[in-house]
């Protein structure tokens, strides 16, 4: 059975049109947990560490990072606590990062001054992060290791 030409144009049309309604609207809005991880640690002379915290937003939306905090272990033993307010917007499947310094307990320290030695250590962030826009509470948990820079002494990534 063969469609004439009128027939199998309004067919074609109305198809088309179907597809297209399929795909009309707003795109999806997917608010996804935060990582964050340690970008860069480096040892100050005072003996103080400064920190850069990477923050990855996995959202599809920007969104408004007000608070990130957690405690740090290096090599499991406890090297501080991580606050900042960093209240930065960070745009979509992107990442921007933090810096701030910290007082390293002594057995963090002492932990740190050992492992380098073998050529990297391994550290853990617990905690949370707070956004403000998409409002949220996060929880963070990430464990990885850092190793020196070359050239850089005192410092890692």
């Amino acid at each position: 059975m063969k469609l004439s030409f009128p027939i199998r144009a309004f067919l074609v049309f109305l198809i088309l049109s179907l597809l297209a309604a399929c795909g009309s609207g707003k795109p999806v809005r997917r608010i996804n947990p935060p990582a964050v991880t340690i970008q860069q640690l480096a040892v100050q002379p005072d003996g103080r560490w400064q920190i850069e915290l990477r923050i990855q937003n996995f959202s599809t939306v920007p969104t408004v990072f007000d608070t990130v905090e957690a405690s740090l272990e290096i090599e499991g033993a406890n090297a501080g606590s991580i606050y900042v307010k960093p209240a930065l917007e960070i745009p979509g499947q992107s990442a921007d990062l933090v810096s701030l310094s910290i007082t390293p307990s002594r057995e963090a320290a002492t932990r740190l001054a050992e492992t380098v030695r073998s050529g990297s250590f391994g550290y853990q962030l617990r905690g949370g992060v707070t956004t403000s826009e998409p409002k949220n509470k996060f929880p963070v948990t990430q464990s990885s290791r850092l190793s020196p820079v070359p050239g850089r002494a005192d410092t890692y990534r």
